[in-house]
């Protein structure tokens, strides 16, 4: 699976995150990117609420900020 599809995935996911009340676009969440480049990029792979804790290396961004890049990574391959 590229990483497009698994980005429309993730788009899903935090879209009904947001309509059930459980994040806020505002709202920090860790995210968890993939190990291998492409294209001199480091695709996202997951992310986690603030309260979890991934066992992996993660970074805080804001979702809004995370729906943005996820959008915008998945337009360019159109």
């Amino acid at each position: 699976m590229s990483f497009f599809a698994e980005y429309e995935d993730l788009i899903q996911d935090i879209n009904e995150d947001i309509e059930a009340g459980v994040i806020t676009a505002a709202d920090c969440i860790k995210v968890v990117r993939k190990r291998k480049k492409v294209n001199e990029y480091l695709p996202i792979a997951d992310y986690y609420y603030v309260n979890s804790q991934p066992k992996v290396k993660y970074e805080e961004m804001r979702v809004c900020e995370v729906l943005q890049e996820l959008v915008m990574r998945n337009m360019m391959r159109k």
